[in-house]
């Protein structure tokens, strides 16, 4: 631990999220790294651990990357993982220089999370411990040319409620450093800090199940758009868009598990704001002839809220999924409107069209590749923009020419495309009257 002081200290007074002067161990001369080398650094997790034959989350992710490059929608990745079971950010640092460098990599994963570093036995000075080790580990890995990645802290079956709450505050914290971060959490929490039924090997540990669902959070164009020097997005101001006579398509880039959509509107006439294609039917969102939100299920059930939003005013809806443990969660304004139990396979989402209500807009359009707790939900709702698992955010900026109005800065190549609105036949419009939600608890 001595060994540690000068990084520690250099952490903890820095201002902003990261060190300003790389660490005094760094070769003079560092190895060039390979351009298309991705290496996962880690712990038991993202070694592999609980899944058969080790083929975890990273193992997963480089076989899609695999997949793209064969199909011509990505490059051709090589990866490498020195994820060691037990590891923490301490441990990660002490074999920093004889592991990383080696692999010359252009990037690195820093797949660690507050479970290993003790946070439920040490609580705050851990968490103070994590934050200032990673701060430390990402000026390392850019003082060599090497490009940092972030997982957000999971879960566990031992954690308290405090536990939990450390849990959010970091991966909240995360996501306001400049640096791409996953969130892990968001595809495998029971709503507690705790890994949904059936998808955990033991207490500590994902199962095949669990694996495939953590791999579901990750962008898969994510390094492309690294690659081509996309930047982290960073929040806009939108004066909203107008679609008549047109909708906005977005097809996810992979088969989609978890995810949260979000959207602003402003209208003040009934219509369908949204609609979300599963494998076999069409969810949406809408507005009633009463002006009250609601989402209607592409399996059964609906969520209505009890609040008038027609009213020609700005308001925020988020649909949240967690497809793990089968439920899904309407916000509006960031306040809970109801939950469904359900697995959705979303497809395809619009937004817009010949159903909209008349006279709509729309603005800060953003689609996650993974569930969002009710703090996470909140901060959106607060103007903070959120990037873990970030595939498309789209301001719609009304003020902006063609095409820039559809420009999507996630770090991800995903694409918004504009298409023409058909005619919609009577029986497919939207259900405009106040109906109870069947299967839901709504609030």
């Amino acid at each position: 631990m001595p060994k540690l002081l000068p990084l520690l200290l250099l952490a903890l007074g820095t201002q902003m999220g990261y060190a300003q002067a790389p660490s005094p161990t760094t070769p003079a001369t560092p190895l060039a790294p390979s351009d298309l080398k991705i290496v996962y650094f880690g712990s038991s997790v993202p070694f592999g651990q609980g899944a058969t034959g080790k083929y975890g989350y990273p193992s997963r992710y480089s076989a899609l990357l695999a997949q793209r490059a064969k199909a011509g929608l990505g490059a051709p990745w090589t990866t490498a993982n020195i994820s060691i079971p037990g590891d923490n950010t301490p441990k990660v640092l002490a074999r920093w220089e004889g592991d990383l460098p080696p692999q010359q990599g252009r990037y690195v994963v820093y797949a660690l999370a507050l479970g290993n570093e003790g946070i439920h036995e040490g609580g705050q000075p851990k968490f103070d411990q994590f934050k200032a080790n990673m701060q430390v580990l990402i000026e390392k890995a850019r003082a060599q040319g090497i490009v940092p990645v972030i997982t957000n802290s999971y879960t566990r079956n031992d954690y308290t409620a405090q536990d939990y709450a450390f849990i959010q505050q970091m991966n909240l914290l995360l996501q306001s450093w400049a640096v791409p971060t996953v969130n892990l959490l968001g595809a495998v929490d029971d709503g507690h800090g705790r890994w949904a039924a059936g998808y955990f090997d033991d207490g500590l540990h994902p199962n095949d199940l669990g694996h495939a669902e953590l791999f579901h959070a990750w962008v898969p164009s994510l390094f492309d758009a690294l690659r081509a020097g996309k930047p982290l997005p960073r929040r806009q101001v939108s004066a909203g868009l107008p679609l008549a006579g047109s909708a906005l398509r977005f097809v996810p880039e992979a088969l989609v598990h978890p995810f949260t959509q979000v959207v602003s509107f402003r209208a003040k006439a009934p219509g369908t704001l949204l609609t979300l294609q599963d494998s076999t039917s069409t969810g949406r969102l809408s507005l009633g002839v009463q002006g009250q939100l609601t989402y209607t299920s592409a399996k059964a059930g609906q969520l209505t809220s009890t609040a008038h939003v027609a009213d020609d005013k700005w308001h925020q809806v988020a649909l949240t999924h967690y497809f793990a443990r089968g439920e899904t969660l309407l916000y509006l304004d960031g306040k809970l409107m109801g939950h469904l139990p359900e697995q959705l396979r979303t497809r395809q989402l619009t937004l817009g069209g010949s159903q909209a209500p008349a006279g709509a807009q729309y603005r800060n359009w953003l689609f996650y590749r993974s569930g969002m707790n009710e703090v996470e939900v909140r901060a959106l709702a607060a103007d903070s923009l959120l990037k873990s698992s970030l595939e498309l955010y789209a301001p719609l900026d009304g003020r902006a020419a063609t095409p820039a109005q559809l420009t999507n800065l996630a770090q991800s190549t995903n694409v918004l495309v504009r298409v023409p609105s058909p005619v919609a036949s009577p029986a497919r419009r939207p259900n405009t009257r106040r109906t109870p939600p069947a299967k839901a608890t709504v609030r």
